[in-house]
């Protein structure tokens, strides 16, 4: 299973789901999804959110199993 920070790190840098979803040339709602629910983003998008929030991946989405152990 994934999880991720991208919510924390999103308000951390001050940045609307908005301004995120347009700088990572996706909807607001796929953001939200991902924030929100776990939506897992497919490769491209995973870099483009981390490119857009200067963030490496490893920062924003991680392996819950590695979390626990």
């Amino acid at each position: 299973m994934v999880s991720n920070k991208l919510r924390e790190v999103r308000k951390e840098v001050g940045m609307p789901i908005s301004e995120l979803a347009r700088r990572a040339k996706t909807s607001r709602q796929t953001i939200t999804n991902i924030e929100l629910y776990g939506q897992v983003p497919n490769g491209l998008l995973m870099i483009s959110i981390c490119e857009v929030l200067k963030k490496q991946p490893k920062e924003i989405f991680f392996a819950e199993s590695a979390m626990h152990g």
